[in-house]
């Protein structure tokens, strides 16, 4: 069976300039005005020493060492407070890509992430991809309580793996908007050099002394420390969680970038999908307005003509002194009563057939006679109305005779 459980795993180091204790500890000062941050995630603090404490642990000894066999005081260190300072001051070592600078770090941070919540791309619209709830589809996802799991079990084996880089912080944040990831500072150390204090900082030798020996120029310790670190993780994942790991981004000669920028970066990139929809979305319902604006601009045009035919209507006087308008009125009116009389008709045929009431035209009969009675009524009182001399002449349908005058108008 396929397994469909893929991720991967990140791993980025750093040196003192980025690390920010404050933050990691979730400082209440420093993190009210970080954003990212949900005040009711869950973060822990599992180690958390101040790094002069640190300092004065491994080189205290080392210092004094040193210092009681020189003879000038300038030559003579004092201190470890002076100590860091000098390994400040030190601009041994390659020069920083990034930052163009060069010399040692009194400390170290790696972020090491289980897990991207980097949406999908889709290829074809350009768009991250979504599911029926409008979310961000992540397949690299891991579910948090794993994540936390995970770490822990990293961090606890943390000294037995690198007994050269003494771990001060360690600090799991799932309280941000990124994966689950931990902050680990620490502080490495080297022994045996011949030359200053017996015992002093150094990634380089620390690594080495730990067995991760540089290969080449571009793959030196540092970076196979962190391929076995990575992998380390990696393994857990595989074997305890069944996860495929999956580097996306392996090969492609991406630069390895500092996490906040890239959390920076992923949420600029969820805002511009965000305004894409919401333009698509508006570009939509303008279409939408548009068509209700023609339609609405056609009933109005129907409305318009249909205004101005009544109102020619009522200018048409007829010979009765009526306008032809009110004649439509009463014809429609005459019209309506006697669908209403035919539907009582039927309904009066329906209640004697029911009633097993002979089926006689004594009703219909009476109801015609009356019909009649009205007509003629009305007959009579359109003859007394004065007849005026005067005739219409743009209505060539007109006749003298009232039923030449049905014949040629349609009053529907």
């Amino acid at each position: 069976m396929t397994n469909n459980k893929v991720t991967t795993v990140r791993f980025h180091m750093s040196g003192e300039g980025d690390i920010k204790a404050e933050h990691n500890r979730r400082d209440a000062e420093t993190v009210k005005w970080e954003k990212h941050i949900d005040p009711n995630g869950k973060h822990e603090v599992i180690r958390d020493r101040d790094v002069v404490d640190v300092y004065e642990e491994l080189f205290s000894d080392a210092i004094e060492e040193y210092d009681s066999k020189q003879k000038r005081k300038d030559r003579r260190i004092g201190g470890v407070l002076e100590y860091m300072e000098q390994v400040r001051a030190d601009s041994r070592g390659r020069v920083n890509r990034k930052t163009r600078e060069s010399g040692k770090n009194i400390a170290y941070e790696v972020i090491v992430g289980v897990g991207s919540v980097k949406p999908e791309m889709d290829e074809t619209t350009g768009m991250l991809k979504r599911d029926e709830n409008g979310d961000f589809i992540t397949p690299y996802k891991v579910p948090d309580d794993i994540c936390f799991d995970i770490l822990h079990e990293y961090i606890a084996t943390w000294d037995a793996r690198n007994p050269h880089l003494r771990l001060y912080g360690a600090y799991i944040h799932g309280d941000e908007k990124g994966a689950v990831h931990a902050h680990l500072d620490f502080v490495p150390w080297a022994d045996g050099y011949q030359r200053g204090m017996e015992k002093q900082t150094s990634i380089r030798k620390a690594l080495v002394q730990q067995g991760c020996e540089s290969i080449s120029w571009t793959n030196n310790a540092c970076v196979v420390w962190q391929e076995r670190e990575r992998a380390y993780i990696e393994n857990i994942l595989e074997t305890q969680y069944g996860y495929t790991i999956h580097h996306p981004d392996a090969g492609k000669g991406k630069e390895s970038i500092p996490w906040r920028v890239y959390a920076a970066e992923q949420e600029s990139l969820k805002r511009i999908d965000d305004n894409k929809r919401k333009l698509a979305e508006i570009r939509m319902e303008g279409e939408a307005m548009e068509a209700e604006l023609d339609m609405k601009k056609k009933e109005l045009d129907e409305v318009t003509e249909s205004k101005d035919a009544i109102e020619e209507m009522k200018n048409i006087i007829m010979p009765d002194g009526r306008s032809m308008w009110e004649h439509n009125l009463i014809r429609m009116r005459n019209e309506r009563e006697r669908r209403l009389r035919e539907e009582e008709e039927s309904k009066l045929k329906i209640k004697q057939k029911g009633r097993g009431i002979p089926r006689g035209n004594a009703p219909l009969m009476k109801l015609r006679a009356i019909e009649k009675q009205e007509e003629e009524m009305e007959r009579r009182r359109i003859e007394g109305i004065v007849m005026r001399n005067r005739r219409v002449p743009d209505c060539p349908w007109y006749d003298d005779d009232e039923d030449s005058l049905e014949e040629g108008f349609d009053f529907k």
